[in-house]
């Protein structure tokens, strides 16, 4: 595991899940300081969220060598979503030794139920990576429809931030079709029984992804 290629392992582990490559893989994070906010919380909360829920098992050993530092709000973020009973202990033991507004921050977050990929709200297209996140820690078809069914915002007039939100889930969904099969073969079958307008953006897209493909 390298800083190098830590970005391919994770947007391929639903392919062959590797749980002994975890703790590098989150090292390696930590290292970049990819753990705090920015950018990469999102998909990455989402990422470890699945993982943990996979894993309850080890999830201790895990987030052991993070115990006391601040700052890793991947870890928060995932624990809390993955909500099997070893994570919300180990979150528990995060509060207990993390600085003092963190702690009271954590606490509030343990005493609070978290929402279920299916019905959690999405307001932005950070919403959006956390679900791709998921994607790439399960291969499950729920997180990628709930994003294929935002598509259709991005013809809202009068709504900036909607419109923000379906253009963001266009492009995702078109990338991710070019680039794993697994999108593709979801993008298919959604499209049989999608509403019209979210078809002819899916028939777009696949339309696109095929031409990408046949050129390689």
């Amino acid at each position: 595991m390298s800083a190098q290629n830590v970005e391919a392992w994770i947007s391929s582990y639903y392919l062959a899940p590797k749980p002994d490559e975890v703790a590098d893989a989150i090292a390696v994070l930590a290292a970049k300081g990819l753990l705090e906010s920015g950018q990469a919380e999102a998909p990455l909360s989402g990422f470890f969220a699945e993982v943990f829920r996979a894993n309850p098992g080890r999830v201790e050993d895990w987030v052991q060598p993070y115990l006391g530092l601040p700052k890793r709000f991947v870890i928060y973020t995932a624990l809390w979503m993955a909500h099997s009973r070893e994570s919300m202990f180990a979150l528990g033991r995060m509060a207990d030794v993390a600085p003092f507004e963190e702690a009271t921050a954590l606490r509030v977050m343990r005493g609070s139920l978290p929402p279920s990929i299916e019905s959690m709200p999405i307001d932005s297209p950070a919403t959006l990576d956390f679900l791709w996140g998921c994607f790439f820690a399960s291969g499950s078809e729920v997180p990628v429809l709930r994003i294929i069914d935002q598509m259709k915002l991005a013809d809202r007039q009068g709504d900036a931030n909607t419109m923000l939100i379906g253009g963001a889930a266009q492009r995702s969904v078109s990338a991710n079709a070019k680039q794993h099969e697994r999108v593709m073969s979801i993008v298919k079958e959604r499209a049989k029984t999608a509403d019209p307008d979210t078809k002819a953006k899916l028939d777009e897209i696949l339309s696109a992804a095929e031409a990408a493909r046949a050129k390689k």
